[in-house]
């Protein structure tokens, strides 16, 4: 179970986690703290390879559902192009909903990829 434990920076209890990651075990009572804390994180400590490598994780994560994403694109483009061929008018409905929803998905997981590089390339120097 999550305890209330003091907050790393200003010492508040709470049960808030950085990054919400029971792995990391940081307590932060918000996201002020969590800047403060993250910005005064010295380099080459425990702490700090732990956050780097966690970032590095998610990013991954976030790179391989990108790509998946791409993927849904290329078939639905292909189902586009099926059913504007064909006279089949189901076909192009769903492959003008994928390719929708998937540019939706890909945009998302891009932003989501930029976030959590620029703020690992704020830590890391």
């Amino acid at each position: 179970m999550n305890q209330k434990l003091p907050c790393a920076v200003c010492g508040n209890f709470t049960k808030r986690l950085l990054f919400k990651n029971k792995n990391i075990s940081i307590h932060v009572c918000s996201k002020k703290c969590e800047h403060l804390y993250l910005k005064n994180l010295s380099q080459n400590t425990e702490e700090h390879t732990l956050i780097l490598r966690y970032l590095d994780g998610r990013i991954k994560v976030y790179r391989t559902r990108n790509r998946i994403g791409w993927g849904i694109s290329g078939v639905a483009v292909a189902l586009l192009l099926l059913g504007a061929l064909l006279p089949e008018v189901n076909l192009f409905i769903v492959g003008a909903v994928t390719a929708s929803v998937s540019a939706v998905v890909t945009r998302h997981y891009e932003d989501r990829m930029k976030k959590l590089t620029i703020q690992r390339k704020r830590l890391a120097i």
